[in-house]
C-alpha cells in the first residue's frame, strides 16, 4: 500500500511539475516573438540601415567633396529620414558642420560638441551614446571613410528615451520582464524601469543596481550571469545576459520567480537559455536579412551625384514592381542634342549645367508616380506606370517643347539654346525592360534623323 501510495505521489508530483513547465514554456514561446521585435526594431534596424547609407556612393561623394554642397546634403538627409522614417543626421569632417533631417545646421567645435572629437578618435567604427540634455536620446553614431580609408566624418541615427520607454512598458505588461542595456562601461544605457535611466544629470552604473549588489563578490566577477538567481528585498529573479557585440552592449533580462513555481526552476533556467539561444539566432538571421535589404535599399536610393536623379538599378526596381502588378507601362527615352559640340566648344562644366537643367525641367513635367534617371552620359529614361502611349506622347511632346523654351544663360549673358530629341514606347503588358528600352531607343534614332528637338513614338507588337 505504502509502495502505491508512493508512486500515486510520484505520478502526480510528475504530472504537476509537467503542467507548471508546459505553461511556463508556452508564456516564453508567446513572449519570444515581441523579444524579437524589440531587439530587432529598436536597435539592430537603426543601426544597419545607419551602417548601410554609411556605405552608399551618393553619400560619400557628397562628403569627398572638397567644398560640402550644404544644401544638397541637408536634402539628401531629409530624404533619407523621410524614407526610413528615422532621424538621421551626417556630420562632416571636411565642413565641420553636422547636417540634420529638421534642416538645421550645428558647427562642429572643440570644446562645444564633445561627442564628434571624442568618437573620432576612437578605434571602433560604430558608437552608441546618450545625448541631448532637454530630450534625452540615444544616438547610433557610424563612421564614413572614402575608398582610400579616409575618415569623412558620421551618418548617425537618434531615437528618443520616450520612446524606447512606451515599448518597454508594453512589454513588461504582458509579459513581466525587465530588460536593462548596458555599454562597454556598464553604464546603464536603456531600461524597462524609467528609474534606472539618465535623466540629464546622473547616469547609472549596473554595479549600482539592487540586484547586481545582491550577488556574491564571485559572481559580480564572472563574464557572465546567466542563469543566476539573485534574492532581493522585493523579488527572486532568474539573470539572463546576452552580449550584442555591434554595439558592445550587454543586455540583462530579469525575470521574476514566484515562490508556488520554486519546483520548477530548473526546467525554467533551461527554457530561458533556449530563449537567449533563439535571440542569438534571431541576430544572425537579422543580419543575413539586412544584407537583402541592403541590395534593395541601393537599388531604391542611389543617386546620380551631377544631377541628383536615380539611376538604372532604380528604373529597373520600379520596373518590377509595376511587372508584379501587372499594369501597363509607356517609356521615354530622352537625349540632349549635339551634346558633344556643347562640350567641344564651350567645356565640360558648360555641359554639366546642360544636364542638370534638362534633368530639372524633366522632373518639373513628370507627376508623382512617375519615375525618372540618368540612363548614361546625355541620355535619360523617364518611367510611367499606368499610362497609355497617347498620355506619354503629350508628356514627350510638352516637355520638348519646354526644354527649346529654355536656353541656358552663360556668362555675359549669352544664352545657350538647348533641346532634346524624344522616343516613346509602349506596352499593355510590362514583361521586359530590356525590350521597352531597345524599342524606345529605335523611336529616338528616328527623332534625330527627322532633325531633332522632337518626338517619334514605336509601339511594341
Amino acid at each position: 500500500m505504502l509502495f502505491i501510495m508512493a508512486i500515486a505521489v510520484a505520478i502526480s508530483g510528475y504530472l504537476t511539475l509537467s503542467d507548471s513547465v508546459e505553461e511556463q514554456s508556452r508564456l516564453q514561446q508567446q513572449s519570444m516573438s515581441p523579444a524579437f521585435d524589440l531587439v530587432t526594431e529598436e536597435l539592430v534596424k537603426p543601426l544597419h540601415t545607419a551602417q548601410i547609407l554609411a556605405n552608399t556612393p551618393t553619400l560619400r561623394n557628397l562628403m569627398a567633396a572638397k567644398q560640402i554642397d550644404d544644401m544638397a546634403m541637408l536634402a539628401l538627409v531629409k530624404r533619407m529620414s523621410m524614407d526610413y522614417n528615422m532621424d538621421f543626421f551626417v556630420a562632416s569632417e571636411t565642413s565641420r558642420k553636422q547636417y540634420n533631417a529638421n534642416g538645421s545646421t550645428l558647427a562642429l567645435k572643440e570644446g562645444q560638441v564633445e561627442w564628434y572629437f571624442r568618437v573620432k578618435q576612437q578605434p571602433k567604427n560604430i558608437a552608441a551614446a546618450l545625448g541631448n540634455r532637454q530630450d534625452i536620446h540615444i544616438y547610433f553614431d557610424v563612421k564614413v571613410f572614402n575608398d582610400q580609408g579616409v575618415f569623412l566624418g558620421f551618418i548617425g541615427v537618434g531615437k528618443r528615451l520616450k520612446t524606447f520607454l512606451e515599448v518597454f512598458d508594453k512589454y513588461k505588461d504582458s509579459f513581466g520582464y525587465d530588460f536593462i542595456f548596458a555599454d562597454n562601461n556598464q553604464d546603464v544605457v536603456l531600461a524597462s524601469n524609467p528609474k534606472l535611466l539618465a535623466d540629464g544629470q546622473r547616469i547609472l552604473s549596473v554595479e549600482q543596481l539592487h540586484w547586481f549588489q545582491a550577488l556574491t563578490p564571485e559572481q559580480q566577477s564572472l563574464p557572465n550571469l546567466n542563469n543566476i538567481i539573485v534574492k532581493t528585498p522585493d523579488a527572486t529573479s532568474l539573470i539572463a545576459q546576452i552580449d550584442l557585440k555591434a554595439l558592445h552592449w550587454k543586455l540583462y533580462l530579469l525575470t521574476p520567480l514566484s515562490s508556488r513555481k520554486d519546483a520548477s526552476t530548473e526546467a525554467y533556467t533551461s527554457h530561458t537559455s533556449f530563449v537567449l539561444l533563439a535571440i542569438f539566432v534571431i541576430f544572425v538571421t537579422a543580419h543575413v536579412i539586412i544584407r537583402f535589404f541592403e541590395r534593395e535599399s541601393a537599388k531604391k536610393h542611389q543617386l546620380d551625384p551631377l544631377t541628383q536623379l536615380h539611376n538604372r538599378p532604380h528604373i529597373q526596381w520600379r520596373f518590377d514592381k509595376i511587372v508584379r502588378a501587372s499594369q501597363e507601362v509607356s517609356l521615354i527615352m530622352v537625349d540632349v542634342d549635339n551634346f558633344k559640340r556643347i562640350n567641344d566648344t564651350h567645356g565640360h562644366n558648360v555641359g554639366d549645367k546642360v544636364l542638370i537643367e534638362i534633368a530639372h525641367l524633366l522632373q518639373s513635367e513628370l507627376r508623382e508616380h512617375d519615375a525618372i534617371a540618368r540612363w548614361g552620359g546625355e541620355e535619360f529614361v523617364i518611367l510611367l506606370p499606368a499610362t497609355k502611349v497617347e498620355k506619354a506622347r503629350v508628356i514627350a511632346q510638352r516637355t520638348c517643347a519646354k526644354i527649346a523654351e529654355h536656353p541656358l544663360v552663360l556668362m555675359g549673358n549669352i544664352d545657350l539654346l538647348i533641346s532634346a530629341s524624344f522616343g516613346v514606347t509602349y506596352t499593355p503588358q510590362a514583361r521586359s525592360l530590356e525590350r521597352l528600352v531597345k524599342v524606345a531607343d529605335d523611336a529616338l534614332y528616328e527623332a534625330k534623323r527627322a532633325g531633332k528637338n522632337c518626338v517619334r513614338v514605336h509601339k511594341i507588337n
